[in-house]
């Protein structure tokens, strides 16, 4: 047997030394069999997936399509945020000129379960959205279409640049003038004739839109600014029920209180002495008062025990009053020995920053009131709903809190976020929760399609498949309303003046029920 030479095998040991180590670099560097590094985020710049799901002893194989390569293992979503709406864009239009009068049907057909929704005079222009072998597809007013027969008119098209409202973040809110969802809107007040408007809208919590229409002043050629202010109406009486709230939260006043004993004088119908009256009820319009031409001559104490009583024990039936929200904004100033325009400035206007007032000698810039228009005309002017209105010492107005406040929609809306964000405004509380709970509890059905709550009314038939809180407004031309959804923190404020008086079967007028579903349809979703 042949010897090995120690030299020779000293000089093959050393060369195998020097390829362990050199292997066992390369095998570090290349981390096979190792841990991954505690750094490394799963991210493969050859394959360019990342996040694969990790083999555990529940799940020993990877999901595969057709092979088992690494390249196939199912992406995860590149991002979850909402898709960017560009923020304009070049279309053609096809439109049809009506030639002959056309009934839109909201059906493909003529049967009897097609129904006229409206009807198209000689010359107006409509847009085509769809068509069928017979019939057009158009749309009619705002976002509302309907189908008419091809014959009816003469069909052209043109190249539009449609402007879209940017997706809102935080800030200010947008101005919806100029964008299609604006337009959509405008096309809405048109239809109705009318004269001035201003909507503001509310999502995620936030004001987050505004859009203003017309004349404050059509006289002047004034327009409507997002600081113009109208007098409300009785949308005034939510704002009233969350002054009311406030006081309780204070320790004040008792929503349950006879009120023979807080205002220091009989308060109760002469045929039911025995039955106590209360803010609860004059909130909730079922403390049996009724609505008189000659009320707000007389004094209070003439007023509340006499003939403006029903019949029926306090109570026991709604029975809608202006008078009763009136006089709790009187129970309201005796209890906070304010005015309801001091307290109203106290607890909301001046935290918020906000100008405006139950009367108007408190506005800082009385300018900026709007006239009221009926059917178009001049119903009653800036300088008539500026005048003083406050009587006495608190407690003897009791006119103002059912309908007085000046307002513009943008403020408003900020102040009903008040009622969507936990009765907080930027994180401020301004009412505690059980008190706003209690104030969107229903307190009695109306028996007019509604649920009645403290100064608001509950409703699904609003808005499809939603349940909304809200209320109307009308008063010398001026048509209102303010309607919320909780559940998503979405609402909207609209202000018309002068448009049609026709309601729509919700009880809601037309103009502000056509604007609320455009806006929910558009801009909420």
């Amino acid at each position: 047997m042949k010897t090995i030479d120690p030299k020779q095998a000293r000089k093959v040991s050393a060369i195998l030394i020097a390829v362990i180590i050199a292997l066992s670099a390369w095998l570090g560097y290349a981390k096979i069999g190792s841990a991954p590094d505690p750094t490394d985020h799963g991210h493969d710049k050859d394959t360019g997936f990342s996040d694969a799901p990790e083999i555990t002893s529940a799940n020993t194989s990877l999901p595969v399509s057709g092979s088992d390569k690494i390249n196939d293992i199912p992406q995860e979503p590149v991002s979850s945020e909402e898709p960017q709406i560009p923020p304009e864009e070049k279309v053609t239009l096809r439109y049809i000129r009506i030639t002959k009068t056309a009934n839109v049907r909201d059906k493909d057909t003529e049967n009897a379960n097609a129904r006229v929704l409206s009807v198209l005079t000689v010359g107006k222009e409509v847009e085509i959205i769809e068509e069928s072998k017979q019939r057009y597809k158009v749309r009619y007013s705002g976002s509302k279409a309907g189908w008419i027969y091809k014959t009816c008119g003469d069909v052209f098209e043109k190249e539009a640049v449609i402007k879209h409202i940017p997706i809102y973040k935080s800030g200010d809110p947008i101005k919806m003038n100029g964008t299609k969802e604006g337009d959509e809107i405008a096309d809405i007040l048109k239809k109705h004739s009318t004269v001035g408007a201003s909507l503001a809208v509310i999502k995620d919590g936030k004001v987050a839109y505004h859009y203003e229409y017309g004349y404050a002043n059509k006289e002047k050629k004034i327009k409507v600014n997002e600081h113009t202010k109208f007098r409300i109406a009785s949308v005034s009486k939510i704002v009233t029920s969350m002054l009311a709230m406030t006081e309780v939260d204070d320790g004040k006043l008792d929503l349950d209180g006879d009120l023979t004993k807080i205002m220091g004088f009989k308060f109760y119908p002469p045929s039911h002495s025995d039955k106590k009256v209360t803010i609860r009820m004059l909130l909730t319009h079922t403390s049996g008062l009724i609505d008189r031409d000659n009320e707000y001559s007389m004094s209070l104490k003439n007023i509340t025990h006499n003939q403006n009583f029903y019949v029926s024990p306090p109570g026991a039936k709604f029975l809608y009053c202006n008078l009763g929200v009136g006089i709790a904004g009187a129970v309201i100033e005796k209890s906070a020995d304010k005015t309801i325009s001091q307290y109203a400035s106290e607890k909301f206007f001046e935290p918020m920053d906000i100008d405006a007032s139950y009367d108007a000698k408190y506005l800082t810039d009385k300018s900026l009131v709007a006239n009221c228009y009926s059917a178009g005309n001049l119903d009653h002017d800036s300088k008539y709903l500026c005048r003083s209105q406050e009587k006495g010492k608190p407690g003897d107005t009791f006119h103002l809190g059912q309908g007085g406040l000046l307002i513009s929609s943008v403020d408003l809306a900020r102040i009903f976020t008040v009622l969507i964000n936990d009765g907080q405004y930027e994180g401020q509380q301004f009412i505690t929760r059980p008190s706003l709970n209690e104030m969107l509890t229903e307190q009695i059905d109306s028996g007019k399609g509604f649920k009645q709550c403290i100064g608001l009314r509950k409703s699904d038939k609003l808005v499809k498949n939603r349940e909304m809180y809200f209320h109307n407004g009308a008063s010398y031309g001026i048509y209102a309303l303010m309607a919320f959804d909780p559940t998503d923190k979405s609402g909207i404020v609209i202000i018309t003046s002068g448009a049609y008086t026709n309601r729509n079967k919700n009880t809601v007028f037309a103009v502000c029920d056509e604007v609320m579903n455009s806006c929910y349809e558009n801009i909420i979703k």
